[in-house]
């Protein structure tokens, strides 16, 4: 089941078509209540490699609507693509043309874009930051991983990292090892590391109350 089927019946269907040709899918909602002259964050959703956007799915629901209205985009590909590349064209380039469409269209905050994303989205989170370092104003990468060398890139964006420590899909020193590189840098990122949890951290990342506070919170800085 791909990330679009599964909130099929919580967000708008559409299609995006990139300036190379790809037609992106991608499921957006919009606040509840949009009010005249004011503007609101965007939580891009990034979807792992089964399809699944856990982030969106806990953003739309009835409860989250109200206390964090925001738009939430969570773009879709196939097989063929993963978000940064590695295991398979890299979407991310179409998935920032839409992004920036989108902005143009509605009432988006430019300085509350927020990115998240488990597994291979976790991967295309780091790999967001990397490509955008001053783009975005937090990030929340599970079970993902990057580059360290990347890591000075994007050192003043606020990020919180997750992950399983008996992950056996993505090895949970791919998180270590950014952690370490954002310190080294001298950022100063927050990291929680589940014991004997396997590869579905993004229940327990995306059942944290406190990271939806800490995200909605943060104002991308100048």
């Amino acid at each position: 089941m791909t990330t679009l089927i599964a909130l099929a019946l919580l967000l708008q269907d559409s299609e995006f078509k990139c300036a190379d040709g790809y037609a992106l899918k991608y499921a957006l909602t919009a606040p509840e209540k949009i009010e005249d002259g004011k503007k609101y964050p965007l939580a891009l959703c990034l979807h792992g490699r089964g399809g699944n956007s856990t982030a969106a799915k806990v953003l739309a629901r009835d409860e989250m609507k109200k206390k964090y209205p925001c738009f939430i985009l969570a773009p879709s590909v196939n097989r063929d693509y993963s978000w940064s590349g590695g295991m398979g064209k890299a979407a991310l380039p179409c998935v920032f043309e839409l992004v920036d469409d989108l902005m143009k269209k509605h009432p988006i905050d430019a300085d509350r874009v927020y990115v998240t994303g488990q597994s291979m989205g976790g991967y295309g989170t780091f790999g967001a930051l990397a490509s955008r370092p001053d783009f975005f104003a937090a990030a929340a990468p599970v079970c993902g991983g990057g580059k360290p060398a990347d890591a000075s890139k994007h050192k003043a964006v606020p990020i919180w990292v997750f992950h399983g420590a008996d992950d056996p899909t993505v090895p949970v020193e791919r998180s270590r090892e950014m952690v370490k590189a954002l310190k080294d840098a001298g950022a100063e990122p927050k990291y929680d590391e589940y014991p004997g949890v396997k590869h579905n951290s993004w229940d327990k990342a995306y059942g944290t109350p406190e990271l939806w506070t800490w995200m909605f919170e943060q104002v991308r800085k100048k």
